[in-house]
């Protein structure tokens, strides 16, 4: 029978004690047959993080590390688990030798013997008290913004103004294209925007983007990432920079759980050349009116402000336009809408209905297309903020 491993089981010993020595935990070992639990292995990662040496912690019980500011009832829990022998994850103040506190989340497990006798047990201390610190800061800063949003309530309408600025005043005119847009917030002010920019002579960009959240904070994400963008789009003609660069700036700047999806296109009318990146968003259509097709517009891309730019994809897509083609871009109230027996007007009944008025001008397309969302749901309005961006390739 071949051996599991040419280790002996001295060697094996002394490469896993290297092992948790060089680990930046501390790892302790308690006697659970001898009374009040010493210590009987200690790591070199608990000596760094404690400050003790370890003639000083072997034969100690962990409440050596209590202090006046260590709860009590977290030190209750830890009781109670070693009990009833069981793990046990807590977090709680503790002291090094020269009396400094940090923040300890300790994990603790039991060891069993053949005959499930609890003889051992393991604790795993880890220093988050920089973690601690962070969310305190963090809980400082949203009370701030908290306060913050409290104040601009009363200047909503001035809010409300310095978003319409940021949408285009006019749209682009050209001999090549047509294009149309519609934007309507939900609140007095939302999380959705577009832009569109003429990059070069004959070649311009579309981007819409849809932020988390409506009202006041949307709004501020809105500013922040649309002036972004209006930094980075000009010379820059790939799609998929734009939004790689975006997120470098944004990720980090966001408030937790806040994130945006966007769909930016890039159009060389002289080369007829559509160039496009996804972030999360809603894929955009194609509407081919010479063939009578619908075809999706995707690039798969993952979300702005998530995760690091080592962590994100930004996919980018190339295709040929023709003469009369359309190009249809939306944020995500349009295939959300819900009527009253509860069914989703989704992405597959948008693609059926851009198929049934495939024919129709660009900007009668887009007010269709949100007229018919609200009569699918029986509203007076979406439940979300609704824009709509397009344009047709003139014959």
């Amino acid at each position: 029978m071949k051996e599991k491993s040419s280790l002996k089981l001295p060697a094996q010993l002394r490469l896993i004690e290297k092992a948790t020595d060089v680990a930046a935990e501390g790892i302790i070992i308690t006697d659970a047959l001898q009374p009040h639990n010493p210590i009987i292995y200690v790591n070199d990662g608990f000596v760094r993080l404690t400050g003790f040496s370890k003639e000083e912690i072997l034969g100690q019980n962990c409440r050596f590390l209590q202090g006046e500011g260590t709860n009590p009832q977290s030190i209750d829990l830890i009781r109670q688990a070693v009990r009833e022998q069981r793990e046990v994850i807590v977090e709680l103040l503790n002291y090094r030798k020269d009396g400094t506190p940090f923040w300890n989340r300790l994990s603790i497990a039991p060891l069993k013997d053949d005959s499930g006798k609890t003889t051992h047990f393991v604790g795993v201390q880890s220093d988050i008290t920089e973690q601690k610190h962070t969310k305190q800061e963090l809980e400082v800063a949203n009370n701030e913004l908290a306060k913050f949003q409290k104040e601009m309530l009363f200047e909503l309408e001035q809010a409300k103004k310095a978003q319409e600025f940021i949408l285009p005043a006019k749209l682009p005119k050209s001999r090549h294209v047509k294009i149309a847009s519609k934007f309507v917030p939900l609140a007095q002010i939302g999380g959705d925007f577009f832009d569109i920019v003429e990059l070069k002579e004959n070649t311009f960009g579309i981007l819409i983007a849809d932020v988390t959240g409506h009202g006041i904070p949307a709004a501020l994400l809105t500013f922040m990432s649309s002036i972004t963008f209006k930094n980075l789009s000009p010379g820059t003609l790939s799609t998929k920079d734009v939004l790689r660069q975006t997120n470098e700036i944004l990720f980090g700047q966001m408030p937790g759980g806040t994130f945006i999806s966007m769909f930016y296109l890039i159009y060389d009318t002289l080369k007829k050349e559509l160039t496009f990146s996804q972030a999360g968003h809603p894929p955009g259509f194609l509407l081919r009116r010479k063939t009578n097709e619908v075809k999706k517009l995707i690039a798969d891309g993952t979300l702005i402000g998530i995760f690091p730019n080592s962590y994100s994809n930004f996919g980018e897509e190339k295709i040929q336009i023709e003469p009369g083609d359309k190009i249809f871009l939306y944020t995500d109230a349009i295939i959300e809408a819900f009527s009253k027996k509860g069914e989703m007007f989704d992405l597959k009944d948008l693609q059926v209905m851009l198929q049934e008025h495939i024919d129709l001008p660009i900007d009668q397309l887009l007010e269709e297309v949100y007229q018919h969302g609200l009569e699918f749901s029986g509203k007076p309005s979406y439940d979300d903020d609704a824009t709509l961006v397009g344009f047709e390739v003139l014959e």
